[in-house]
């Protein structure tokens, strides 16, 4: 399956009105209501420039402004946004009729290198400050779709480097030991008793994870179910590969 179709499956994406701030507009405003195709762009060592369509599908005009930054992740596993001028855009702004389809052409002045540069590109809405009346709320909507410049030679790499568990309370770390980013697709916890019968079961998604970054997770487990487990198995799907672990737990890590 092609890195675009990896949980993405639908090439489009409605973005509908999510809390990103607020501002004040008329009770009759209508609804923001867009969608972008692709939601993620890639860049490999054959492709400089791609476009990226963006359809009004609302009752009313839609103005964005866009801009790029560069996108890392710091040692507390939050985004990290910074300026750059590695992306080229055009337009920075944006006005949309009803119902009308424009495209951004977008480019990198930036050589592939060793490992993966991400970037952001975003949509902000410009709020419409021509009406007066403040008797309602409006929610701006700000969106930034990823960008991706492959390495010279890409390798899909990651490690469990944390599964543990103490007081009840597991603990599971994961690494990116290769060079370009991958998703962390679902994160699946079993825990089961002397019999293999099961007592415990939880899943979550991780997200993003960049080369050379790490990132940790807690699940908290039910002490009195925690007693009646001998065993705990981790299964990791990616959107490019799945990795496991299993632990023997004893009593005593299920806390007093």
């Amino acid at each position: 399956m092609s890195e675009n179709n990896i949980s993405f499956r639908m090439i489009t994406m409605k973005l509908i009105i999510c809390l990103f701030a607020l501002t004040m507009l008329p009770t009759d405003s209508f609804s923001v209501d867009f969608s972008i195709n692709p939601v993620r762009i890639f860049f490999d060592s054959s492709k400089k420039t791609d476009v990226v369509t963006i359809k009004n599908e609302s009752q009313g005009k839609v103005a964005l402004q866009l801009s790029s930054v560069a996108w890392t992740q710091d040692e507390k596993e939050d985004n990290v946004y910074s300026s750059t001028d590695d992306i080229l855009f055009f337009p920075k702004l944006l006005e949309l009729a009803p119902e009308e389809e424009k495209i951004v052409r977008i480019g990198i002045k930036v050589p592939h290198e060793e490992a993966e540069k991400t970037y952001r590109l975003f949509f902000e809405e410009i709020p419409d400050n021509s009406q007066t009346d403040t008797t309602a709320v409006k929610i701006i909507m700000k969106v930034g779709v990823p960008i991706f410049i492959s390495p010279l030679k890409a390798n899909a790499s990651g490690v469990i480097h944390t599964f543990d568990m103490t007081g009840s309370a597991l603990s599971v770390g994961i690494r990116n030991e290769g060079n370009i980013h991958f998703i962390i697709k679902s994160m699946q916890i079993a825990g089961k008793d002397v019999s293999g019968k099961e007592l415990y079961t939880a899943e979550r998604a991780g997200g993003y994870l960049h080369h050379g970054k790490s990132k940790s997770f807690t699940f908290d487990i039910p002490q009195d179910m925690c007693r009646g487990i001998k065993t705990l198995s981790l299964h990791i799907e990616t959107d490019r590969f799945e990795m496991g672990k299993q632990i023997d737990i004893v009593r005593e890590m299920c806390g007093t």
